[in-house]
């Protein structure tokens, strides 16, 4: 199975595609002409669909499976990351398997691409025992150069044969006469002149077939290989030596798995001698080439075989670029429709084994790997929760923008989830991820990134908060590493500064006895103390190189609990865009704009609804502790875009923003303040400096506990706007 160049696809269109597809895969039922409009509406522009209206046409009148598989490869709509995998903590094998190498062949077709044969049978007498067989079948080349190559190889592994046919018959009658010359004991592998295999490569990829006589084929994995090409499949990477030694090196210390799949990928495959006489050789309907694999690893699999992935194991492949592309794509259409026609469930088959990705641990390993290779800067790691907010909004924002100037990957380490970490790695096009139980094995995992920089987002919610400064300094240990003060988690595990009373003091006192300025320990040890607390912080606020806070308030309290954060913290506030558009004055309705929970002033907003005589309009979700009873209006989520439209609809003529904590940035205040109306807010940190800085903001200096006061204001504020 040849790879299928992957086309670049906006994301808004990737998904619409993938819904269409995959809806009309598991429901053939579904209208055709509904199928035709969303395509032609969602692709009209774009360049790669037009590139494929054939297949597009074909998919729509017929609903064939095997046409949407090969749409999604060609459009570059593989699975993107949604499904994530505990990665095991016997992932890696400390200590080397045993092993012997059972007798087989290496079969190499060659016709012509000099530059590839070159590079192969240059590096086979390096990655081969001595006494391995190998058969050259020179496909009637008329490249003199590769005559001149053979020649060479011939003197250098004296072991190596050369069949010479007189004309070029095609892949598929070079592998079969190959494999009439197999002796009686040995076991074939199939090895494409475009290949690049690593050190000690025939014993991992023979392993699974001496382990089980019902295994039928192995393939490894590799940077072009379809279903099992590293990082995702569908993305394929440049060959280059370096990449196959490097993600090679990762692959060898992985513990073996022979995983099972829906077949083989034909760049470099074993076959079980058992097989080879049980269902016969490649089939020549197949011509020159392309699905004579797939149809040989369902034979065998009807047969009682198994097609597995030795996922130990990375070879190098060029592919697409070896082929011309005309002349692969005719080859590829006509297995497609023989594919199709004789295994009707294999489209989904394959679908469904790439959606669920059961290689997915190693995956992930590697693809950390081809992330450090790749990279021509050190690579960032963003320490990140799962709580979605402001900090999350801003690391989505910056990932985009840093797709829109290149390709280099990124990794992402969310706390919060199923297990101690997510790990997830991010390129323009796709994401990997898996959830890690312990330390050690992230740090296994993350150990290929010899060039990092570290960037602390936000750690909220982690399983084992006290362990947080500890692996950001590991983490970091000889690297670059920042802080950004998404929150105030480094100065307190109550990360936005409110004690157990639920109120807000400043900084905490060091020595403060607060429980909810010190932490239970996971691991059963006593309570960790907001000192304790604060030295594990202070270890990483020495250490970093650079601190970031959004609003100057952020400034002044990091650098009030550590005074030597002084002189690394910039202000640096986020980018708004300006999309919220003026309401005109006049409205009766108090508005508030965002989620509210404790922090963000649930009590405030239940007390002023309970005595105002305005209605309140929360353009937002309230957390279930709370209640507006009627005429007060919760709206639930929102869009940026509509806050202008939704404050209108409501009547909106004054925004109270009512968090009884310093925020490190509001964009709640600066979407309120947008929109020409009053605001007002505590002040207190972010939000406090905002409306005081703003012509329409106004600043409580009052207690958020005294509901008369807020009242009072708001009451002057809709009477007579006063000059400030």
């Amino acid at each position: 199975m040849a790879s299928i160049r992957i086309r670049t696809l906006p994301r808004r269109a990737n998904r619409t595609l993938n819904r269409l597809i995959k809806n009309n895969i598991s429901d053939k039922s579904k209208s055709k002409q509904t199928s035709w409009t969303a395509l032609v509406a969602t692709f009209s522009a774009v360049h790669a669909v037009w590139c494929a209206r054939r297949d597009v046409l074909t998919f729509l009148r017929t609903g064939d499976q095997e046409v949407a598989y090969k749409l999604r490869r060609q459009l570059g709509l593989s699975p993107t990351g949604d499904i994530t995998h505990p990665v095991p903590q016997g992932l890696f094998n400390c200590a080397a398997e045993p092993r012997t190498t059972p007798s087989a062949t290496i079969i190499i077709p060659v016709f012509n691409a000099v530059d590839h044969v070159a590079r192969l049978l240059a590096r086979l007498p390096e990655t081969v025992a001595p006494d391995q067989a190998v058969l050259v079948i020179n496909d009637g080349s008329d490249d003199p150069g590769i005559e001149r190559i053979l020649k060479a190889f011939q003197t250098r592994m004296p072991n190596a044969k050369v069949q010479e046919h007189t004309e070029n018959l095609g892949f598929v009658a070079a592998a079969n006469t190959g494999l009439t010359q197999l002796p009686a004991d040995h076991h074939a592998i199939l090895l494409n002149s475009d290949t690049l295999p690593p050190d000690d490569w025939v014993p991992r990829l023979l392993a699974p077939i001496e382990k089980d006589r019902n295994v039928a084929s192995v393939c490894p994995l590799s940077n072009s290989a379809e279903i099992l090409s590293i990082p995702r499949p569908g993305i394929e990477s440049e060959l280059d030596s370096v990449l196959v030694d490097n993600l090679d090196r990762i692959a060898r210390n992985l513990v073996s798995r022979h995983v099972e799949l829906p077949t083989g990928i034909g760049f470099c495959l074993a076959l079980n001698r058992h097989f080879i006489d049980k269902i016969g050789f490649f089939d020549p309907a197949f011509g020159r080439g392309y699905g004579e694999e797939v149809d040989w690893c369902l034979r065998a699999k009807a047969a009682g075989g198994r097609n597995v992935v030795a996922t130990n194991l990375f070879v190098g492949h060029a592919g697409s670029a070896s082929f011309g592309d005309d002349a692969r794509q005719r080859g590829i259409d006509s297995a497609t429709r023989k594919i199709s026609k004789k295994y009707p469930s294999f489209a989904h088959d394959a679908l469904a084994w790439e959606s669920e990705d059961p290689i997915g641990p190693e995956r992930l390993a590697l693809a950390l790997g081809w992330a450090a290779t790749t990279s021509k800067a050190p690579t960032k790691i963003f320490i990140a929760h799962s709580l979605g907010g402001g900090a999350e909004t801003a690391l989505m924002q910056e990932m985009a923008s840093h797709f829109r100037s290149c390709t280099e990957p990124f990794v992402i380490l969310r706390a919060g989830g199923p297990l101690l970490w997510r790990v997830e790695v991010h390129g323009a096009r796709f994401a990997v991820k898996g959830d890690v139980s312990e330390l050690r094995l992230l740090h296994h995992l993350l150990g290929p990134l010899d060039r990092r920089k570290v960037i602390y987002s936000c750690a909220v919610g982690s399983a084992d908060p006290a362990n947080v400064p500890d692996t950001i300094q590991e983490l970091a240990h000889g690297h670059e590493l920042e802080i950004r003060l998404h929150d105030f988690f480094p100065i307190s595990p109550s990360w936005n500064l409110i004690g157990s009373d639920e109120r807000y003091l400043g900084v905490p006192d060091i020595d403060s006895s607060d429980p909810a300025h010190g932490i239970a320990r996971r691991d059963g040890q006593p309570t960790l103390s907001h000192r304790m607390w604060r030295e594990k912080w202070r270890s990483v606020i020495e250490a970093a190189d650079e601190i970031t806070a959004f609003a100057k308030s952020g400034a002044q309290l990091i650098e009030a609990a550590y005074p030597s954060a002084r002189g690394k913290v910039r202000v640096e506030p986020h980018a708004i865009r300006p999309v919220v558009k003026r309401v005109s004055a006049g409205g009766k309705t108090i508005g508030v704009l965002g989620g509210i929970n404790l922090p963000k002033g649930g009590k405030v907003l239940e007390n002023v609804a309970r005595r105002a005589n305005r209605r309140i309009a929360l353009i937002g979700e309230l957390d279930g502790r709370f209640h507006l009873p009627s005429p007060h209006v919760v709206h639930g989520r929102y869009d940026q875009a509509d806050i202008s439209k939704l404050a209108a609809h409501y009547g909106v003529g004054l925004w109270l923003i009512p968090s009884i904590c310093p925020e490190t940035f509001s964009f709640a205040t600066h979407e309120a303040l947008a929109t020409g109306l009053p605001v007002l807010a505590f002040d207190l940190g972010a939000q406090g400096e905002a409306v005081r800085k703003a012509p329409n903001g106004y600043a409580l200096a009052t207690s958020p506990e005294d509901t008369q006061a807020i009242i009072s204001k708001i009451e002057t504020l809709f009477e007579n706007r006063p000059s400030r």
